[in-house]
């Protein structure tokens, strides 16, 4: 991927690529992204949902560990942090139903933290995208292996819609830049034609 893009990423998604220019003995982002620029929408919408995820935990947990501590305070017969929260509600009659409800109800359950994602390698393998990485959830696991698939129908090349070609060397471009390579580049809606 071109110099710019790869600034443009790095500065917009600076905790996924604190490694970006890390020692080869220590990740293999120091080579940079090892794909053209077709691919670079779909890196930054995965960047930016994957960031998003995390953060998104994040504010989960503080919320739900502010929560609990000032229900434990109500339970306790101290309502100072229930009235700092609920100082600019007006209506004193749903400010008292609030308040029986944290007393009567239960804690909320703190969620798991989501480990920051640092990316230790991105490239073209087999003609789709692989991105590679270390922390996360599940969440995370599937935005890439969506991004990965969506790589296998976009061009490498210019982001068209694209297919996977060639015969040694597997890569997916649009038939404007297999042609360009002198790969054949069947379309589907010819195939249909001959059935």
């Amino acid at each position: 991927m071109n110099q710019d893009l790869d600034t443009k990423l790095c500065k917009a998604y600076p905790k996924l690529f604190v490694n970006r220019h890390a020692p080869m003995q220590e990740t293999c982002m120091c080579w940079g992204f090892s794909h053209d620029d077709g691919w670079y929408n779909i890196i930054d919408q995965l960047c930016g949902n994957i960031q998003h995820h995390i953060d998104w935990r994040e504010r989960q947990l503080e919320v739900a560990i502010k929560y609990n501590e000032m229900a434990r305070q109500c339970k306790a017969g101290n309502f100072d942090l229930f009235e700092e929260s609920m100082k600019d509600l007006t209506n004193p009659e749903y400010k008292e139903k609030r308040r029986q409800e944290i007393i009567n109800g239960g804690l909320r359950v703190i969620p798991e933290v989501c480990a920051q994602v640092t990316v230790d390698q991105v490239k073209e393998k087999f003609g789709t995208l692989r991105f590679y990485y270390s922390g996360g959830d599940d969440y995370i696991s599937g935005l890439v292996s969506m991004a990965e698939s969506m790589s296998g129908v976009t061009c490498e090349e210019c982001g068209a819609p694209g297919k996977r070609v060639g015969g040694g060397w597997i890569t997916t471009l649009c038939k404007t830049h297999a042609e360009a390579r002198d790969i054949v580049y069947e379309d589907e809606d010819e195939d249909e034609d001959t059935n």
